[in-house]
């Protein structure tokens, strides 16, 4: 199955060269989706907050006020889903196939995490004990796409921070795309949507899962659940974009 999936990967990749050659979505540069200058012109946070209501926190975490409601100790996102560029890199990293565009996405998470010295090094769990988690695709989305998105960008942070990607939960049920969805059902969307793989034992570790967008938060906290009530003993979400 993997090995089917990479080939349609390898056919759409060749296409997408052949049909539409890359062309940097914001200013058109030759040979890229995104150029250098872009890249560089995007501003970085200068200070984490809440991600439920934005007073500035030390790494991220959800304030005093908030964190009861939430099994995330926190989320870490590169850069706010208004800005145009950021939203038609992930548009396209998704709907038109792109699946390169993850490393672009993915370097700017790394970077959001090298800014803030993420995880930090005075946690309790060392930094080589941190594994990044992305958050599976549906099946009718990977066999379509050809990809889970939320593993390349995972492989790109990888990469650029020397954190182990862990594929431990898996989708019990397809779902509702949750960006066509009002905001009371995606929760309900997501309910019990996750387990963990048989045989993993999560022994009290930390954990980081990678999606590309944080709006209303309902995958990451269903899937911190599932990681929480299996013996995680922290769960945070990394994301490209917010908002």
């Amino acid at each position: 199955m993997l090995f089917r999936l990479s080939i349609l990967e390898d056919i759409k990749s060749w296409l997408t060269d052949a049909l539409f050659p890359r062309r940097c979505l914001k200013c058109g540069y030759f040979d890229t989706w995104c150029c250098f200058k872009c890249l560089s012109e995007l501003q970085f946070r200068r200070q984490l907050h809440c991600p439920t209501c934005s007073v500035a926190t030390t790494i991220g975490e959800f304030c005093d006020n908030c964190k009861a409601n939430h099994f995330l100790n926190g989320v870490w996102s590169a850069q706010p889903y208004g800005n145009k560029l950021i939203k038609q890199l992930i548009h396209d990293l998704k709907f038109e196939y792109i699946s390169e565009i993850a490393d672009h996405l993915g370097h700017l998470m790394a970077v959001t995490l090298q800014t803030f010295t993420l995880p930090p090094a005075w946690h309790a769990i060392p930094k080589d004990k941190w594994q990044l988690v992305p958050i599976p695709l549906a099946k009718s989305r990977l066999r379509k796409r050809g990809y889970n998105q939320a593993l390349k960008l995972a492989e790109k942070v990888s990469a650029e921070m020397n954190l182990k990607i862990i594929e431990i939960l898996e989708r019990t049920r397809d779902t509702l795309q949750q960006s066509k969805l009002a905001p009371e059902l995606k929760n309900t969307n997501l309910k019990n949507a996750f387990q963990i793989k048989s045989g993993i034992n999560l022994n009290g570790g930390a954990f980081i899962l990678v999606d590309d967008v944080y709006t209303s938060g309902a995958t990451l906290e269903e899937a911190a659940r599932i990681l929480k009530q299996a013996g995680a003993s922290e769960v945070w979400g990394l994301t490209a974009a917010y908002g």
